[in-house]
């Protein structure tokens, strides 16, 4: 296996060139939310640093059966010596969903992290046009699968 700085360097250069997303969330039999639909739109990357890039994304949601509606989201990315962590931007503010690893083949949570009561984990595979980022949400109202696809330019 490639040494893990290599591998996140690789990754790191990788994010800096997406322009797209796509998504689909799935709730799992014991989610209480029913947050079921697809999303699209497109990312403007931000390099706020040697070690910090923020992805801007801007689309659609659609959750199954109704309108469309705009949505607006920040993830925020950090290079750490043995990963990649990743946080959603709430309010201006990181919130860390979880740290990606290097794995012999794609990428894993380092540990499922704790957000009050629900845990998150995630893995990536890297894909020639860009990388799938998969999650879960766990807890006493969510079972949540979301599956993101971003490409680059």
């Amino acid at each position: 296996m490639q040494q893990t700085s290599e591998r996140i360097q690789q990754l790191w250069q990788r994010l800096q060139t997406v322009v797209e997303f796509s998504y689909s969330s799935e709730p799992g039999p014991a989610s209480m939310s029913g947050w079921q639909g697809q999303g699209a739109g497109q990312v403007e990357v931000q390099v706020t640093g040697d070690d910090e890039i923020r992805f801007i994304e801007q689309g659609e949601f659609t959750l199954a059966g109704n309108t469309p509606l705009a949505m607006y989201n920040t993830y925020i990315w950090q290079q750490t010596p043995t990963g990649i962590r990743l946080s959603h931007g709430r309010r201006g503010e990181p919130v860390f969903l979880f740290e990606l690893i290097p794995q012999s083949h794609g990428w894993r949570s380092a540990e499922a992290h704790v957000c009050i009561d629900d845990l998150y984990a995630g893995e990536l595979q890297e894909t020639a046009d860009g990388f799938d980022l998969c999650w879960t949400i766990r807890g006493p109202k969510k079972d949540e699968y979301l599956y993101y696809r971003y490409r680059t330019g």
